[in-house]
């Protein structure tokens, strides 16, 4: 998982249309367990709401199943 503040030095110098995964896995169940991914998550959407510089999306790359999370991978985009 980046930083934010690596996602902050990412956005600065990124040109428009290039993007980044900052996560891969199952964020929302792996947040639950963990103060500091649910603070990064917090500040990564005010950061979004305030500067309107990116855009944040998910891609599905595996299935889950009874005895296995899906796994995704989460993008952000310069916009």
């Amino acid at each position: 998982m980046k930083t934010i503040e690596e996602v902050n030095k990412w956005v600065s110098s990124a040109r428009k249309g290039e993007k980044s995964i900052y996560y891969k896995g199952f964020f929302a169940e792996d947040a639950f367990k963990s103060f500091e991914m649910r603070k990064f998550s917090k500040d990564l959407l005010d950061f979004e709401k305030k500067t309107s510089l990116f855009t944040l999306y998910q891609k599905k790359i595996e299935e889950g199943h009874e005895h296995k999370k899906p796994v995704y991978e989460y993008y952000i985009k310069k916009n």
